[in-house]
């Protein structure tokens, strides 16, 4: 089998890869990730401080709502002692004043630790949203210069998919997708030439067991390595 289109598609297809790592390693890359990051934790911050925000204020409302009613219900009983000549109607009355008073005042007192939750979760926000606000514009800074060191490599990118688009209709499609399955396995290179006299792969370095060995002994023979999974091949003469 003649190897020389998809080694020249391998060794163009290297140099995209390069590329693809240089933009990855760029410290252009970091900063915009990192600020990024920063923007989605401050987004995720403020999203959430209002979701809490709503919650306590319909809360609060609720509670305000209910404190309301009881205090309604106990001005109903203004002046109803000051009638009753019956000790044991006036007892009755009275647990009943004092039950009403005391969830007034638990609801009161949960209520005040609500609105005090309110302001925090206010200050939490103004804070946030200001952090936001830099935040976006670190990011926004960065991901110009992101692009545009992403955009000075392009042109060479786009040459590159030509090239690669055109030498792979001149390869089987089987080696095509071979090369494809050890390249997002990050095993580049994935063909690689082998050497009879060290009877060892050239890429991972094992020792190549005989009956691999035994495949490789003519040009164009090829074979998996037991090893690393890469396609060793005999060069053309």
């Amino acid at each position: 089998m003649k190897f020389d289109k998809i080694l020249q598609y391998q060794k163009v297809d290297q140099e995209l890869l390069a590329l693809e790592a240089e933009v990855a390693k760029s410290d252009v890359r970091q900063k915009f990730m990192f600020a990024k990051k920063t923007l989605d934790t401050a987004t995720n911050t403020i999203g959430k401080l209002k979701a809490e925000a709503n919650e306590l204020l319909g809360g609060y409302a609720a509670m305000k709502e209910r404190i309301d009613a009881l205090k309604s219900e106990l001005d109903e009983f203004d002046g109803i002692l000051d009638d009753v000549q019956d000790v044991g109607e006036a007892e009755h009355y009275l647990k009943l004043v004092t039950a009403i008073a005391e969830k007034i005042g638990v609801l009161e007192k949960e209520a005040n630790s609500a609105a005090s939750r309110i302001d925090q979760v206010n200050d939490s926000y103004k804070k946030t949203w200001e952090q936001g606000v830099k935040a976006s514009e670190v990011y926004n800074a960065a991901k110009t210069e992101y692009n545009s060191f992403v955009g000075e490599r392009q042109p060479r990118v786009a040459e590159i998919k030509k090239t690669l688009d055109a030498l792979q209709k001149e390869i089987p499609a089987p080696l095509m997708e071979t090369y494809q399955s050890l390249r997002s396995t990050k095993k580049m290179p994935a063909f690689v030439e082998y050497d009879p006299a060290r009877k060892m792969c050239g890429r991972c370095y094992m020792e190549v067991p005989n009956d691999v060995c035994s495949k490789l002994r003519n040009a164009g023979d090829y074979a998996e390595c037991p090893n690393c999974r890469r396609i060793l091949f005999m060069p053309e003469e």
